[in-house]
């Protein structure tokens, strides 16, 4: 019988050693972008797609989806005409891994490399249409092609990137974002497409519309804080603008500070409304990327 003992002893022993065993740690994929080249459209002259994927994406979970405008400037200063990018996988990296925002995809969508095709295509069509007659959003820029461009993102860009990757496609999961005209176009969206989006954040937002940043037009800058207004009901998504004092930025501060004045006056609170504004900062990336974790969280906060 002590034979026995022992030996069921000795037997539980090497079974609970076993157990303790250090286990090779598991694997977990970095975040990475995945390049879509040459996407397809019938609404917008193709692009290049780059598709940013947390750290550890997993097709067995879903995931809030951000789009971002002129993704050539997002991720690799070493490809952009200017050297400088937004660091948006180094930002999202580190909010994630901080716990203080939900993973999520981000998906940037290529600009047009002529600077007035950009312009032309992140242009709210329908402010026009609050302009007295005989004048036109950014005089001399020809047909805008704003309502194409969210047409190609809502009707064929979003299907794909849903389809493709393991997303939450809801409105309460789904976000839209930008800077300057890009800015413009993002809060564009969620007026015109609000059961899409479920919020936009607008960086040094282009709220004068102006073709000559040096003499905008009181009445475009009316128009788009009338559109605003009238498509945005209060507290009934999330919404963000920013802007600095310097080089382009300087010229936005009457307008853009005007639209805040008005957004607080229909009702917004500050849970769903947020401005920030920058002294010293600059219309460009490097000053969007000094500031990106403010209005990431803001929208992607868990």
């Amino acid at each position: 019988m002590k034979k026995l003992f022992l030996l069921s002893a000795l037997l539980i022993g090497s079974i609970h050693l076993a157990g303790c065993q250090p286990q090779e740690p598991e694997q977990v994929e970095p975040s990475k972008v995945v390049m879509h080249y040459n996407f397809k459209s019938q609404f917008v002259p193709s692009r290049t797609i780059r598709v940013w994927l947390p750290e550890g994406y997993s097709a067995t979970k879903k995931y809030d989806v951000l789009y971002m405008h002129d993704g050539t400037m997002l991720f690799d200063a070493t490809t952009t005409w200017n050297h400088q990018e937004w660091g948006v996988d180094e930002a999202m990296d580190s909010l994630v891994n901080l716990g203080r925002i939900r993973p999520t995809i981000v998906v940037g969508i290529d600009n047009r490399t002529n600077t007035m095709d950009r312009v032309a295509e992140y242009c709210p069509d329908d402010v026009g249409e609050l302009l007295p007659a005989g004048k036109q959003l950014y005089d001399g820029l020809g047909t805008p092609h704003g309502n194409d461009y969210l047409r190609f993102l809502i009707e064929e860009l979003k299907p794909f990137i849903d389809s493709a990757y393991s997303t939450y496609p809801d409105r309460d999961h789904t976000w839209i974002m930008g800077s300057s005209c890009g800015g413009l176009i993002s809060s564009y969206a969620l007026c015109k497409y609000p059961q899409v989006f479920a919020g936009a954040a607008c960086m040094s937002t282009h709220s004068t519309l102006a073709a000559d940043v040096n003499h905008p037009d009181p009445d475009a800058i009316t128009a788009y804080r009338t559109y605003l207004l009238q498509h945005l009901t209060p507290n009934s998504c999330l919404l963000y603008f920013d802007r600095g004092d310097q080089t382009l930025d300087a010229n936005y501060a009457e307008s853009q500070d005007a639209i805040n004045q008005a957004l607080w006056a229909a009702g917004w609170d500050e849970d769903h409304f947020m401005y920030r504004f920058f002294p010293g900062a600059a219309h460009e990336e490097k000053y969007w990327r000094a500031r990106l974790d403010i209005p990431l969280r803001f929208l992607l906060g868990k």
